[in-house]
């Protein structure tokens, strides 16, 4: 019997999911890699051969094949921990990791192949190389460098020795803090202590006690289950009158993953060690050195520059807000100053009372299938492309996910250029919190099917929506309708580039703090009136968002727009301080001073003492974005600019033709080309940073 995955990588077909069995991962995974590694000898003794007849399509292409099922097989791995988590997947993962990690070290590090492409890229033949070869060739050497091909002897050893060791404490850090957030749990019989929570939270508690075994809980009723997944803890933090409440799971949310048995303290401090030893290995002074030398943004001097610029343009800004929110509180019965866990609370009454928004009110318009509906036909509106379900089609993790195709309406014949599975709902324990993308393929005409001309893209987006409770339908929040708007807008440059090679069309093949940039663009279009018509229209009635109402939403929109934007900026901070630091943190302790010694500059409101937020950071401890956490800002830079375009627009039709010019330059080059030229072909200058203040409601006109 033919192993399914091997099969799936061998047909060029989609994995199968929804029979897959993690017996058959390490099989397929360990052939994958025996094949990878006579592939490598087999190109590196063509390579080393007098007679080696150096092209593109000789090294560069056969590359992308050879990498092409290994790579396509780890995703499967790190998308099923994910979002299907168990105990025997993530024991197939840590025994696989090692194998993995060292077949990619002996791609990065092959001496031949790197001396190869310095040969290409020295040779007549480069000039005739398109932009987007010349890129991908330039990006490859760059790559392969920073692996420590140049290492020798005990240096590599060390440096592969750290990778190894860097990758095992990466998912035990994920390990970690989901199973932090796993193990909390409070059961709650005083309904005075949940007073001001909605009903439809009230229900999702319920619903969360009767699956822990209180079969007859009820939203009137109780027992209620509390945890820190967010759509429990949201509605706690922003509604819950009950001050005590608010701070228990505050506290708890901000200190998961800090002390034993999911303590995280020592796995970070080992991670920041293990990374600036990688760096001063490969001749930077620090980790975000070494950790820009491939981003957009030219030195973390310029990082600092964009952080202490908007910082200086929102604290006084956000102080004034703090002192008109305690002056709220005060008069409303809270004789204690304000602290970090009533933030949200009181925020959201003054909201309430100062603008006459109820955000319950409100998310009776968003029913959650009518804003996918209109945020599909905004896609046509804005790009020319079309949005078909074609569930049933492809095999799927979990029965709550949907499967997706789009067409290019412009193109001849209408294609289909991408498919991409939707994944909403949250599921306690077995799906990480957030929203995130991840890939199955990405475009390739190298990798190219009989289905389709090239190997068209596909993808998963990840959201935490509540799921339906009795049989209604999800209501979205307005912030909830932003967050899937940005989830969405994840997809689009894999779905709409128009590069030929996966080492452009991926991800990799773009600087990390440009990634973001197509996400945080299309949530900017949740304000607009046209688009709002689109996609509200009442679950009883279907009476589209009334204008009254969609006023108060405009005018409450830069509500606490700098505190807010401060909170951000000190994630920033924090980053780079840390991975910026030239000495090594002798203890944990010196960790926390300095986050604490951060947030003081970014924070109006004292920090707890106990914040350990640091222990469930991922993004900067195992994820991607180790000294990078400034991309969402600096991408934020870039979509406030590009969205300043549409606003600019003075007519329909030229509001139109700017989504195509967006779609052809912004979506389909960047990756394709250096992606500061893409947004100049697009915008005719540099992105200018005060699109992003004014669009916050901190900078009233642009000279």
């Amino acid at each position: 019997m033919v192993n399914p995955l091997t099969r799936c990588v061998e047909d060029y077909a989609l994995p199968p999911f929804g029979s897959l069995r993690v017996q058959d991962i390490a099989p397929a995974l360990r052939t994958a890699i025996d094949e990878m590694t006579l592939d490598l000898n087999s190109i590196e003794d063509d390579l080393d051969s007098p007679e080696s007849d150096m092209s593109w399509e000789s090294l560069m292409d056969r590359l992308e094949i050879i990498d092409d099922p290994l790579t396509r097989l780890w995703n499967i791995v790190v998308h099923l921990t994910r979002v299907m988590h168990s105990p025997e997947l993530r024991q197939t993962e840590a025994e696989l990791q090692e194998e993995v990690l060292a077949i990619q070290s002996r791609r990065a590090q092959s001496a031949i192949i790197f001396h190869a492409m310095q040969s290409l890229q020295a040779s007549d033949e480069w000039t005739s190389l398109t932009p987007e070869q010349q890129r991908i060739l330039h990006n490859a050497i760059q790559s392969s460098t920073l692996s420590g091909v140049a290492l020798r002897d005990n240096n590599r050893d060390r440096f592969n020795a750290n990778q190894l060791r860097l990758s095992k404490l990466k998912t035990k850090f994920a390990n970690n803090v989901q199973d932090a957030i796993n193990s909390f749990s409070l059961i709650v019989d005083d309904k005075d202590m949940l007073v001001g929570v909605p009903d439809s939270a009230l229900k999702l508690f319920a619903m969360n006690a009767v699956t822990a075994g209180h079969d007859k809980a009820t939203a009137a009723n109780g027992p209620w289950k509390l945890s820190l997944e967010m759509p429990v803890l949201t509605p706690i933090l922003h509604h819950c009158a009950n001050r005590s409440m608010r701070e228990r799971l505050y506290r708890a949310n901000m200190t998961k993953a800090s002390a034993e048995p999911h303590d995280n303290g020592v796995v970070l401090r080992e991670i920041i060690q293990l990374r600036q030893d990688q760096a001063k290995l490969l001749g930077f002074e620090t980790y975000a050195e070494l950790s820009l030398a491939t981003k957009a943004a030219p030195s973390v001097a310029a990082v600092n520059e964009m952080i202490e610029g908007l910082r200086a343009k929102s604290f006084p800004v956000s102080q004034d807000e703090i002192e008109r929110l305690q002056a709220y509180a005060s008069a409303h019965g809270q004789s204690e100053p304000l602290e970090a866990w009533d933030l949200a609370y009181w925020s959201e009454q003054q909201r309430r009372d100062e603008y006459a928004l109820d955000q319950e009110q409100i998310k009776a318009y968003f029913p959650l299938q009518r804003v996918l509906d209109g945020l599909f036909k905004l896609m046509v509106q804005l790009f020319g492309v079309r949005i078909e379900a074609a569930d049933g089609e492809e095999e799927t993790w979990h029965a709550d996910v949907r499967f997706f195709q789009m067409r290019a309406l412009e193109q001849p014949g209408q294609p289909i250029v991408a498919q991409f599975f939707l994944d909403l709902y949250t599921r306690p324990t077995l799906k990480t919190m957030g929203s995130w993308i991840d890939t199955t393929v990405s475009r390739s005409k190298v990798l190219r099917t009989g289905k389709f001309d090239v190997r068209v893209p596909v993808f998963s987006l990840m959201w935490n929506q509540t799921p339906p409770v009795d049989d209604a339908p999800t209501l979205l929040s307005f912030s909830n309708v932003d967050d899937l708007f940005h989830v969405f807008g994840f997809g689009l440059r894999l779905a709409l580039t128009s590069a030929e090679y996966t080492a452009a069309s991926s991800n990799l093949g773009v600087e990390l703090d440009w990634l973001d940039m197509p996400g945080s663009f299309l949530a900017k279009f949740c304000y607009g009136k046209e688009t709002i018509k689109l996609i509200s229209g009442h679950y009883e009635t279907g009476e589209p968002l009334p204008d009254a109402m969609f006023d108060k939403l405009i005018a409450a929109k830069h509500f606490m727009a700098a505190t807010t934007l401060l909170r951000t900026l000190n994630y920033v901070s924090v980053d780079m301080a840390i991975y910026n630091a030239v000495e090594a943190f002798e203890t944990m302790d010196a960790i926390f001073d300095l986050q604490h010694q951060v947030a003081s500059r970014f924070s109006v409101l004292p920090v707890p003492s106990d914040d350990r937020f640091l222990c469930s950071f991922h993004h900067i401890f195992s994820a991607e974005t180790a000294a990078s956490y400034y991309s969402y800002r600096w991408a934020e830079v870039i979509s406030s600019d590009a969205y300043a375009a549409f606003e600019e627009a003075p007519t329909r039709e030229a509001w139109e033709a700017t989504g195509r010019k967006f779609r052809d330059t912004m979506l389909a080059l960047v990756g394709v080309v250096d992606p500061n030229k893409a947004f100049k072909l697009f915008r005719g200058r540099k992105p200018n940073p005060e699109h992003l203040l004014k669009q916050r409601g901190l900078l009233c006109d642009i000279e």
